[in-house]
């Protein structure tokens, strides 16, 4: 008695629901029977314990493949119809209880035996069913809500990790872009950069090189590559920060290639806000 609230424009015509789904469903079905069928409602307490119970599967298992394929098909063809989902769902529910309704007289013939007379049995078996189905049809309700708000959060989340990886790759092309500069041999995991007069020392873990650049362009080339900033001169990658050292108000910062990076009293403040131990 699930729903599944789909975009029906172009879609593809397929099962009504999966053998999964169907096999948890029926698992819920025979719970429910069984457990009818020990409540014994509706004046069956006089019946015989086994039998109620094999009455209220059947009954419940019916009853399910009369609802579940009304809401399917009701929420697949009415959508351009009734626009609201709920209305929708209470449409499916109404059409798919006079089904029911129908159908439950012939279940206690085929039980007890007891005559079928649609005129009378109809009309006490409807409110019966109308009010059942629409307890069932809610928790359906709000199963799907809750299933669908999980798909928006999943989709949330994968559009999310999308994005990020797309930045990951454009910060990427930007380090390529500014590695590409280097020789063969000096191309490795970045440390440092230096400023040397009109030249840019460039430090790696493979070696240092000089490059024709300036400081200000390879700044902006390495933007958002996680790195800071310690001086004038200098630029230093926050994961090849090795630790802070201090001596009196002289801050260095020792790199992992165990070079010594000097801090300047104006970005001495930006290393603190880094939290950089």
């Amino acid at each position: 008695m699930t729903n599944r609230e789909i975009n029906h424009e172009n879609q593809p015509i397929r099962a009504l629901i999966s053998k999964k789904q169907l096999i948890h469903d029926m698992f819920i079905v025979l719970v429910v029977g069984i457990l009818l069928g020990f409540l014994a409602p509706f004046g069956m307490n006089e019946v015989p314990l086994v039998w109620a119970v094999f009455y209220w599967i059947f009954t419940c298992a019916c009853g399910y493949f009369i609802f579940m394929p009304c809401t399917q098909l009701g929420e697949r063809y009415l959508i351009k119809i009734v626009p609201h989902y709920f209305g929708r769902l209470v449409i499916t529910m109404f059409i798919a209880s006079i089904v029911m309704s129908f159908f439950v007289p012939f279940s206690v013939w085929l039980f007890f035996d007891i005559a079928i007379n649609y005129q009378q049995q109809f009309w006490q078996v409807f409110p019966k069913v109308i009010v059942i189905g629409g307890i069932l049809t809610f928790i359906g309700f709000v199963k799907d809500y809750i299933h669908r708000q999980n798909s928006k959060l999943n989709e949330s989340e994968q559009l999310i990790e999308q994005q990020l990886k797309k930045n990951a790759s454009q910060d990427d092309l930007q380090l390529e872009k500014f590695m590409a500069q280097l020789p063969v041999d000096k191309r490795g995991k970045l440390y440092c950069l230096e400023m040397s007069d009109h030249y840019l020392k460039v430090y790696t873990d493979k070696g240092h090189h000089l490059l024709l650049m300036r400081f200000k362009d390879a700044l902006e080339l390495l933007s958002d590559y996680k790195g800071i900033q310690t001086h004038r001169s200098w630029w230093v990658a926050l994961d090849a920060i090795v630790k802070v050292n201090k001596d009196g108000r002289k801050i260095s910062l020792q790199l992992s290639n165990q070079l010594q990076v000097p801090v300047s009293r104006t970005y001495a403040e930006a290393i603190r806000a880094a939290d950089i131990h």
